[in-house]
């Protein structure tokens, strides 16, 4: 009777252990999928002028932007963003003219869902956390702060989407 109920036991083992491995490979990898409502062309106008931010998805492992300001006739390139996927974590990434001697800064995504993430870097001086919310479909609030340390130091972007 004992070797009976040792190999059936080994049997339920083993079989636990397979559904468990198989349940995890079949979890999807997370992608810019989850980004998707930032697609597109969007706008901030304030008295100096207009801030613009635009967005396109490359593949399910890169979006790439750029953010521009428009004072009359002038545009002038403010930076160059993208998200990205190294190995499991998301990134965000910012070369913004004439800062950090052209050099990018990556910023890890700490929370990301359908509709918001947030990106921080505590080791950068400023911004150290970088957030963007869809308010609506045509709606985004944006702000970069100083942190958990410094969140008092903030600046908030309200950007519209640009129908064409």
């Amino acid at each position: 009777m004992r070797p009976l109920f040792f190999s059936i036991l080994t049997v339920i083992i083993s079989v636990g252990i397979f559904s468990s491995c198989n349940q995890q490979q079949q979890k999807p990898p997370e992608t810019v999928n989850r980004l998707s409502w930032l697609n597109g062309n969007w706008q901030m106008n304030d008295k100096d002028g207009i801030t613009t931010e635009q967005w396109q998805q490359v593949n399910d492992s890169l979006m790439i932007g750029k953010s521009d300001f428009i004072k009359g006739d002038s545009v002038i390139p403010f930076e160059t963003i993208k998200f990205f996927r190294k190995d499991t974590a998301f990134f965000y990434e910012a070369k913004a003219a004439g800062q950090n001697n052209e050099l990018p800064v990556a910023f890890k995504i700490t929370s990301l869902n359908d509709s918001s993430f947030i990106a921080e870097n505590p080791a950068h001086d400023f911004p150290k956390r970088i957030s963007y919310r869809l308010v609506s479909k045509d709606s985004v609030h944006a702000f970069i702060d100083g942190g958990a340390a410094m969140p008092y130091k903030r600046t908030d972007f309200y950007y519209t989407r640009i129908k064409k």
